[in-house]
C-alpha cells in the first residue's frame, strides 16, 4: 500500500508542469465554449448537434495553435476525445427517448456511457504517466489467504462492475424468451430474468475470487456472518426483497394498476425489489411503499385495462313525497351527469327511513376510481339543484332536547 501511494505521489509533478496546464485549459475552453454555443445559437431544444460542432471546431483551433507553438498534445486529443464521447451519447439517448422507456436510459447514461468513458480515460492517463505493468504488481498485502496486488483488486472491481451492469440485458433476454416459449406474464419473466442475474453475479463473483487465490474457507465464513447480518441487523430489507420476487412471481401486482391505500387511490409506477412507487392523484405526490405492505394488508385492485369503478351517494329526502317518484328522479340525475357510465345504468334503492326523512343510496359506475369525488361531487350538486327546482324538500339534521321531568320538593301533595 505504501509503494502505491508513493507512486500516485510521484505523479504530482508531472501534472503540474506548464505543457499539462495548457493543455488543459484549452480543453476546458473548448468544452464551455461549445457548450455556451450550442445554448445560445443552436436550435431550440436541440442544441446537442450544434454544440458538438462548436466543441470539435475551438478543439480542432486549440490543436493547431498548440502544435504551431511545438507543444505536447497528447493529453489535450485524449480529453476532447471524452468529452466528445459523452456529447456523442447524448444524442445517441435522446434519440433512443422514443423507444426505450425512461427507467432504462438513466442507467444506461450513469451505469454504462459515462463510466466506461471515465475508465477509458484513466486507463490512458496511467499509461501515459507511468507502465501499467508494473503498476499492476504493486503488492497491497495478504487478503484472506492470498497475496493480493493491484492488478488483482483493478480485476476485481472492474469485473464485478461489468457482472452488475452487462447481466442486465441478457436477463431481459431470458425473461423474453420465457415469455415467448411458455406464455408467462411479463412480470413473472422479468422476476425469473432477475433471478438468473443474481445467479451469474454470485457465480461470478465466487468464480473471480477462486481465480485470484481467496481462500474458499474465508468466504464460507464471511458469508456466514452475513447470513447472522440478514437475520438480525436487516430483516426488514430482506423481507421487503423476497415480498418484491414473490409479487414479481405472482404478477398480483403490475405497473399501471390502480390500488385503494388509505381511503386513496393511487397508480402502480414502479414495482421494485425492496419498494413499490406508487402516484397518488389527490395531491400528484409520489409514495414509497415497502413491499411487505401488501402482503400485511389487504389491498384493493383494479387491474390494467379494468378501472371502471362503481360509486354511490347517500341522499335524505323528505319521507312525504313517493319512494318510486324519487328513485326514478335519482337515476335520471345520475344519467345526465357527465362521467357516469350509461351501462350498466345508474340504480337507486331505499336504505330506510330515518329522523329526517326517507334514506336513498344512488350507485353508479364511472370510467376511473380517480373521478370518484369529482363525479359524485357533481352528482349531488346536479340532485340538489333539481330537487329545489320541482320544490322536494331535504331535511336538515335536528337537535331534539327532552328537559327531565321534575317533582316539587317534598314529593307530590295527595
Amino acid at each position: 500500500m505504501n509503494d502505491l501511494l508513493g507512486q500516485m505521489v510521484g505523479w504530482l509533478p508531472m501534472l503540474g508542469r506548464p505543457q499539462v496546464l495548457l493543455q488543459l485549459a484549452l480543453v476546458a475552453l473548448a468544452a464551455a465554449g461549445g457548450r455556451l454555443a450550442g445554448h445560445r445559437f443552436g436550435p431550440t431544444g436541440r442544441p446537442g448537434a450544434f454544440e458538438l460542432g462548436a466543441t470539435a471546431a475551438l478543439a480542432a483551433l486549440g490543436w493547431g495553435l498548440l502544435a504551431i507553438a511545438r507543444q505536447p498534445t497528447a493529453l489535450a486529443i485524449l480529453l476532447i476525445a471524452v468529452v466528445a464521447g459523452l456529447q456523442v451519447s447524448e444524442l445517441v439517448l435522446r434519440r433512443a427517448e422514443r423507444w426505450l422507456p425512461e427507467d432504462q436510459i438513466q442507467p444506461l447514461r450513469h451505469l454504462l456511457i459515462r463510466p466506461f468513458l471515465f475508465g477509458g480515460l484513466l486507463w490512458a492517463l496511467i499509461e501515459e504517466l507511468d507502465t501499467r505493468a508494473e503498476l499492476a504488481l504493486i503488492p497491497l498485502g495478504r487478503w484472506m489467504g492470498a497475496n493480493v496486488n493491484v492488478g488483482d483488486v483493478t480485476r476485481l472491481v472492474v469485473v464485478l462492475y461489468l457482472l452488475l451492469v452487462a447481466s442486465g440485458p441478457p436477463s431481459l433476454g431470458v425473461a423474453w424468451l420465457l415469455k415467448r416459449c411458455f406464455a408467462l406474464e411479463r412480470v413473472s419473466a422479468r422476476a425469473i430474468g432477475l433471478m438468473v442475474r443474481y445467479a451469474v453475479i454470485s457465480l461470478g463473483t465466487v468464480a473471480l475470487l477462486e481465480t485470484i487465490g481467496f481462500n474458499s474457507t474465508a468466504l464460507l465464513a464471511i458469508a456466514g456472518g452475513l447470513s447472522v447480518g440478514l437475520g438480525f441487523g436487516v430483516k426488514e430489507v430482506f423481507g421487503n426483497f423476497v415480498s418484491g420476487l414473490w409479487l414479481l412471481f405472482e404478477g398480483s401486482l403490475r405497473p399501471g394498476d390502480i390500488i385503494a391505500l388509505d381511503g386513496d387511490f393511487c397508480e402502480v409506477r414502479r414495482l421494485g425489489l425492496r419498494a413499490t412507487r406508487l402516484w397518488r392523484d389527490r395531491d400528484n405526490a409520489e409514495l414509497v411503499i415497502p413491499n411487505q405492505t401488501f402482503f400485511n394488508s389487504s389491498t384493493v385492485e383494479f387491474s390494467v385495462g379494468r378501472t371502471r369503478f362503481l360509486t354511490q351517494i347517500a341522499i335524505c329526502v323528505d319521507a312525504g313525497q313517493p319512494a318510486t317518484t324519487i328513485l326514478a328522479l335519482l337515476e335520471e340525475i345520475a344519467a345526465g351527469v357527465p362521467g357516469v357510465e350509461s351501462h350498466p345504468p345508474p340504480k337507486a334503492y331505499v336504505q330506510g327511513v330515518g329522523d329526517r326523512g326517507g334514506d336513498y343510496v344512488l350507485k353508479f359506475w364511472i370510467h376511473s376510481p380517480f373521478a370518484n369525488r369529482m363525479i359524485c361531487s357533481a352528482v349531488m350538486a346536479a340532485a340538489i339543484e333539481r330537487f329545489r327546482e320541482l320544490g322536494i324538500s331535504l331535511p336538515f339534521p335536528r337537535l331534539i332536547v327532552e328537559r327531565a321531568r321534575t317533582e316539587p320538593p317534598g314529593g307530590s301533595f295527595g
